[in-house]
């Protein structure tokens, strides 16, 4: 795999020393004659020793960076961070389906150095680096190169129930006319982080995430930028700088119509 600094060969080496058990784990998923309560217990005790295994191996070869934390906000200046998210499309593994990801990001002064998002099931790797491009284990990887809506592939995540007074419901329904109006697809996988991973890499177009925290907003934002893709709220914010629940990824002529159109006064 080529294009490793260091820093990388270090979150590559921690994410693969999790990684056989979280798979055994997986396997188990099926075969396990519980209640849906332990079934529950099972997981999360899965993702409290993954969590608990990769702090420990990111902290031993950088014993002086912080940990950041069910979406903590806080930070001391030039201090390096390490931001982790375990077990991204939980539901996912809970129900057995082969579709989830653990990521880790790097960051220093609120801003998103580097970023991996690691898919067991496949063994892709996804990675960036601030200035230097994303890749796809050594492939190098861009953003769809689409340059209208017709027949695009729009990707929606939302693990957040939508009652009739959440305005965000209202823009999801803009995203059904878009869809519609455009002859595009809407797909829900049930991972924010592989939904970022495959924004970047072309496999989607466009992408609609909806009340994810920041901890893993870091994994995204990097990886689709260096794509050369853009993700941010209806106001041009980039993602991991808001404070909006409703971001939007896609290529910048795409990105540009849909915020154009999202933010249209019907």
């Amino acid at each position: 795999m080529g294009n490793r600094s260091p820093l990388l060969n270090v979150i590559f080496q921690s994410l693969n020393n999790v990684t056989r058990n979280m798979l055994r784990d997986f396997g188990e998923i099926e075969n396990l004659q519980v209640s849906p309560n332990s079934l529950e217990e099972f997981v999360s005790k899965t993702e409290k020793k993954i969590s608990t295994s990769l702090l420990h191996y990111l902290k031993k070869s950088r014993p002086d960076w912080g940990i950041k934390l069910n979406n903590d906000l806080d930070f001391v200046k030039d201090k390096y961070y390490w931001i982790v998210d375990s077990l991204n499309g939980r539901f996912n593994f809970l129900h057995g389906l082969p579709h989830f990801a653990i990521s880790v990001a790097v960051e220093l002064n609120n801003e998103i150095l580097s970023t991996v998002i690691f898919d067991p099931i496949r063994d892709e790797f996804y990675f960036a680096e601030k200035g230097k491009g994303s890749f796809q284990n050594d492939r190098r990887i861009r953003v769809s190169k689409r340059n209208k809506l017709k027949s695009c592939v729009f990707s929606i995540f939302d693990e957040n129930i939508l009652d009739d007074k959440n305005p965000i419901k209202n823009y999801f329904e803009k995203v059904n006319l878009l869809s519609y109006q455009s002859s595009s697809v809407i797909r829900s996988f049930g991972s924010s982080a592989l939904n970022f991973a495959w924004l970047a890499s072309g496999k989607i177009d466009c992408l609609f995430v909806n009340k994810l925290s920041k901890n893993q907003i870091a994994c995204g934002e990097l990886l689709i930028k260096e794509a050369g893709g853009y993700l941010t709220n209806l106001k041009y914010i980039s993602a991991y700088d808001s404070q909006s629940n409703l971001l939007i990824g896609a290529n910048p002529i795409l990105h540009k119509e849909i915020l154009k159109k999202m933010n249209y006064k019907y």
